[in-house]
C-alpha cells in the first residue's frame, strides 16, 4: 500500500484500488485541510471524465468506480512528471512569463514539470526528460500527443456545458506492455475551470475565496451527464 497527499493505492496484481481522501492541499503541500467528502467528489468526477475519455478512444487507467470514494483501475509504472495542458496563460504560467490572467495562448502548450515538492516542481524540456533518466524522447512526446488529444476533449466536453478549461494537469504511466496511459485523477483539484468569471477548481481553496465543495459539487453535476 501506497499513500500520498490526497490518496492511497492498494496494488492487486495487475491492477490497483485508489481511495480517494477527503485532504486537500496547495502550495507543494504548505498549505493543507481537510474537507468532508472531497474525495468523493473528485473520485466520482474521475470515474466520468474517464469513461469519457475511454469511449472517445483515449487509453486511461479507469476500469471500475466502487462508490463512494474508491477507483479499480490498471496498475502503471508512474512516470515522476506533471504534464500540464495550457489554453490560457494563469497561475505560474504569469509569474514565468508575464501576461494577463485568463489571455489566450495561441494554440494548445504542454509543460513538463518535475514531481518534486523539495524542488518545487521544476519546469522541464524533453531533453532534461532524458538525461536524467525520468523517461525517453520517444515516450516524452507519446505523452505530448495523448496530453494534447485528452486536453482537447475534455476541453470540448466543457465546452459544451458552458465552462470554459483554461488548463489542466495530468499523470501518466506504463502499462505492463510499455504502452503510455492516463493515470492519477481528473478533478476540480487538477485543473481551472471557470464561468462567467465564477471559479470552479482548487484557486478556490488556494486565494482563500470561501468553500471550495460548493464549486466541486457543481462540477460532479455537471460530469453526471456522463453515465457509469
Amino acid at each position: 500500500m501506497k499513500e500520498g497527499k490526497t490518496k492511497i493505492v492498494e496494488e492487486f496484481g495487475s491492477e490497483v484500488v485508489l481511495h480517494f481522501k477527503d485532504d486537500i492541499t496547495a502550495g507543494d503541500g504548505a498549505k493543507h485541510d481537510v474537507i468532508k467528502n472531497k474525495g468523493s467528489i473528485c473520485c466520482e468526477v474521475t470515474a466520468r471524465t474517464m469513461k469519457y475519455l475511454n469511449e472517445k478512444g483515449i487509453y486511461t487507467m479507469f476500469l471500475e468506480y466502487l462508490p463512494p470514494n474508491k477507483l479499480r483501475a490498471r496498475k502503471l509504472s508512474m512516470i515522476p512528471l506533471e504534464v500540464i495542458v495550457r489554453f490560457k496563460k494563469a497561475g505560474s504560467f504569469i509569474r514565468r512569463y508575464g501576461g494577463n490572467d485568463g489571455e489566450d495562448l495561441p494554440e494548445p502548450l504542454v509543460e513538463f514539470t518535475y514531481k518534486n515538492d523539495e524542488l518545487h516542481d521544476p519546469l522541464m524540456c524533453v531533453e532534461h526528460l532524458e538525461i536524467l533518466n525520468i523517461t525517453t524522447k520517444k515516450i516524452a512526446y507519446a505523452i505530448m500527443e495523448e496530453a494534447r488529444k485528452t486536453a482537447t476533449s475534455l476541453k470540448e466536453f466543457f465546452d459544451q456545458k458552458g465552462f470554459e478549461l483554461w488548463d489542466i494537469k495530468f499523470e501518466y504511466g506504463l502499462d505492463e506492455e510499455g504502452k503510455v496511459c492516463l493515470g492519477d485523477e481528473i478533478s476540480p483539484d487538477t485543473m481551472r475551470l471557470r464561468k462567467s468569471g465564477q471559479i470552479f477548481d482548487k484557486d478556490v481553496y488556494r486565494k482563500d475565496l470561501g468553500n471550495p465543495m460548493e464549486k466541486y459539487e457543481a462540477v460532479l453535476e455537471l460530469c453526471r451527464s456522463i453515465d457509469l
